[in-house]
């Protein structure tokens, strides 16, 4: 059971939390041991799943970030009935008949999940409506805004009218309601040139927003080419499980939608994947073994088999013990050529393996295909002493020893700040990073697993 609020059944939003930490490195003990929280990038799309429902989805193994707690409001203000229990880590959801169709900006600007939320307040309402979303400024727009227009394209792929302009998002659907469809997502990403497998920001979104509509749609939904990875996956899965038929096939998901609600159902979700490179990546670097307990863990070494593979050409000792993995101490570092595609290494996990790369014996490339440019940590880690060269969409990675910067460290981005916070840590000295904020949408209780690492943390 964990420590932590009571109950927690009229769901309230997340109070803002501290923009800036003061860093230090206190002596870093020999072993740690972690349990890890639960996939976040599962759990977003499960709670929009929950609103297609006509009984109750029950998710256990919640982290207890940002995104559980806005997303929750979110569904209490819709009408859904919603009990999240902190101390168990557990969220049931019964929608039973949702009445509001819009999503209101003073939450959904908080997190970008509650854009999953516009699909399945679709399907259950007819109607959606909806203002900014939050989230990573990782975007393509003038401000780092991240596209609706593929959510929009998809959605009418299934019969609904669709209105999108800078800072709004309206659709409806017809009388006979949605309808099932072929979607292709290679209409919604690019072919990435290492292994002509397809790539892309509005990709994965367009997937689960097809999967979402087509497990409540009437009549037959093939989805082409869908997004290979875990979230999707397990997605898929938690709605076979809620009564939806489909089938699950290489290069593609078929699902016979019945035009009516889907069943309930108990999803329990796996351990984050960013968060098990995340801890990897300090234990590298701090030279410290360390003993992570995971939930699932066959599911998270399948959803992580291109960053594992990765770390075993790096010469990283990792070992699997049932529900334990073991990070050994590094003796040498190999470089490698890594690329974030949608079908190789999550673009988040960049960020959390270049500190590794700087302990290499020879310089990395690292390209991110998914969202070109992503490399707002790069400014802070040469702050610290390492030698990185961006270009485009690639940057090389050079050998480099940290030590402390001469000023504040800052990252706009979830995974940006967890990489300065990681190279703050490896360098050494006292370190004020900005924009910590963004940690509290990904991570559970992170402070105190830090801690575990001998960090010294003043908010």
């Amino acid at each position: 059971m964990r420590s932590g609020a009571p109950v927690i059944t009229a769901p309230a939003p997340a109070r803002p939390a501290p923009d800036s930490w003061e860093l230090s490195r206190e002596p870093t003990p020999s072993s740690v041991r972690v349990r890890v929280s639960g996939f976040k990038h599962l759990l977003v799309p499960a709670l929009a799943a929950a609103c297609l429902a006509d009984r109750p989805w029950l998710i256990s193994n919640v982290p207890d970030i940002a995104d559980t707690r806005v997303l929750t409001a979110l569904l209490g203000r819709a009408g859904a009935a919603v009990t999240h229990d902190r101390q168990e880590g557990t969220v049931r959801v019964l929608a039973g008949e949702l009445r509001q169709h819009r999503i209101p900006d003073d939450l959904s600007g908080q997190v970008h999940g509650a854009v999953y939320l516009l699909p399945a307040l679709l399907a259950s309402t007819g109607r959606v409506v909806s203002g900014r979303h939050g989230g990573c400024r990782i975007g393509s727009g003038g401000s780092g805004e991240r596209p609706l227009a593929h959510v929009a394209a998809v959605m009418e792929r299934f019969g609904a009218r669709c209105e999108t302009t800078e800072g709004s998002f309206s659709a409806t659907t017809t009388a006979s309601g949605l309808r099932g469809a072929v979607v292709d997502l290679a209409d919604f990403a690019v072919r990435e040139p290492v292994t002509g497998t397809l790539t892309g920001p509005h990709y994965s979104g367009a997937t689960k927003t097809a999967l979402l509509l087509g497990a409540v749609a009437r009549g037959t939904t093939v989805l082409r080419e869908p997004y290979p990875k875990a979230d999707v996956l397990e997605l898929a899965r938690a709605l076979g499980t809620a009564g939806v038929p489909l089938r699950i096939g290489p290069d593609e998901i078929v699902i016979e939608g019945r035009g009516g609600p889907v069943g309930g159902t108990e999803l329990a979700l796996p351990s984050d994947l960013m968060e098990v490179v995340t801890m990897i990546a300090l234990s590298v670097c701090l030279d410290t073994e360390s003993r992570l307990g995971l939930d699932r863990p066959d599911a998270v070494r399948a959803g992580l088999a291109p960053e594992l593979a990765c770390l075993e050409a790096m010469g990283i000792p990792l070992a699997w013990e049932g529900d334990i993995l073991r990070t050994g101490r590094v003796e040498r570092i190999a470089a490698v050529d890594m690329v974030a595609a949608s079908h190789l290494v999550y673009s988040d996990a960049l960020a959390l393996l270049v500190p590794m790369l700087l302990r290499a014996s020879g310089p990395s490339v690292v390209t991110d295909l998914v969202w070109g440019s992503r490399f707002g940590y790069a400014e802070g880690l040469r702050a610290l002493g390492a030698d990185l060269a961006v270009s485009g969409s690639r940057m090389t990675v050079r050998p480099s020893v940290l030590s402390p910067a001469a000023g504040d460290l800052r990252a706009g981005d979830l995974r940006a700040v967890m990489s300065l916070v990681i190279g703050a840590l490896t360098a050494g000295g006292r370190h004020v990073v900005h924009g910590v904020r963004h940690l509290a949408r990904g991570y559970d209780n992170l402070p105190d697993k830090l801690r575990l690492f001998g960090a010294g943390i003043r908010e």
